[in-house]
């Protein structure tokens, strides 16, 4: 039986009640209704709760409840029917990767990819809403800093690529890559899992890829002509919130060397799957920084030793 979504966050897990929360977001779920799972749910109903779940703007316990083991194949298939069922009237024009920031050599890491959409790039100096952000407990917080913003995203700092020749798997190199780039750029990326830990633990890396691995938008700077003269192990980058800085990261971070690094990664990677990176293509090569909680009112900067710099602001309203 459906329930709706304010019901759903009790249920779930949640610890704000109605009269805590903001009214742009109550007024989103007064719209949406949503079904919780089972451990026999099906694909499409699980797609159907991510869906529900993603324009509500809440968090949910319910797939890391009941499915903890959730397999990376069944992760991506779930990922696609998502997406495919966005793309209705939306299409794709790149990829992410996620969790691919490796500072220390010795600690292996584990990334993997996501998807985005036309209706998910802002354009630099819009100002950008909250109807995609997610309502979030102080103690849900998945940054682990506290806010008194109800409705969040976190600001991620990464390298956007552009492509103009196909990149098709398993046996893309380094030369492949930095002959197929055209353009890079600054990005700010706006995440921020819905798919919430049942319990103390994280969430594994394949629940954040059945969620897209957080995506909620992003933001291109200027981008710049590419032929392989980026010094990436001395570039770096800073975010500051509000005009104060708050973290810090440089580029040779990304898979513990450089961001061309990552994009031979997804190139091979995309073939397990049945993808291939194409021309016309981005990716945006994870992130370099500690996220940083936005909300209403706040803006962001990021700035790159020779990228440039990006800022944006959020706004009340849709898009």
């Amino acid at each position: 039986m459906p329930i709706t979504v304010l019901t759903l966050l009790v249920a779930c897990g949640g610890d704000s009640t109605e009269s805590e929360r903001g009214s742009e977001a109550v007024e989103r779920e007064e719209m949406i209704v949503v079904r919780p799972l089972t451990s026999e749910a099906s694909d499409e109903e699980i797609v159907d709760h991510l869906l529900a779940i993603e324009a509500s703007g809440v968090m949910s316990v319910e797939l890391s409840r009941h499915f903890p083991e959730l397999a990376r194949e069944r992760a991506y298939e779930l990922q696609r029917m998502r997406l495919e069922r966005k793309q209705v009237n939306d299409g794709q024009v790149g990829w992410k990767i996620g969790y691919s920031r490796q500072i220390d050599p010795r600690v292996s890491i584990d990334p993997v990819f996501g998807r985005i959409l036309a209706s998910n790039v802002y354009q630099r100096g819009q100002s950008v809403p909250t109807n995609r952000f997610v309502n979030v407990p102080v103690s849900a917080s998945s940054s682990g800093q506290s806010s008194e913003k109800d409705l969040q995203a976190l600001v991620e700092a990464e390298v956007g690529i552009w492509l103009n020749q196909d990149l098709p798997g398993p046996t893309v190199n380094r030369d492949d890559v930095i002959g197929a780039v055209s353009q890079v750029g600054a990005v700010i990326e706006l995440v921020h899992s819905r798919v919430r830990p049942d319990g103390e633990g994280p969430n594994t890396h394949n629940h954040a890829i059945a969620d897209n691995v957080f995506h909620i938008g992003l933001m291109f700077g200027e981008k710049r002509a590419y032929a392989g003269e980026m010094d990436w192990p001395t570039e770096r980058v800073r975010v500051e919130i509000n005009g104060e800085t708050q973290s810090e990261g440089r580029t040779s971070s990304i898979m513990g060397r450089d961001p061309i690094e990552g994009v031979v990664w997804l190139a091979n990677e995309l073939l397990k799957y049945g993808y291939q990176l194409r021309a016309g293509e981005f990716v945006i090569t994870g992130n370099l920084v500690t996220p940083q909680v936005i909300g209403l009112g706040d803006s962001a900067k990021i700035e790159f030793s020779t990228l440039g710099a990006l800022e944006l602001r959020v706004s009340e309203g849709d898009e």
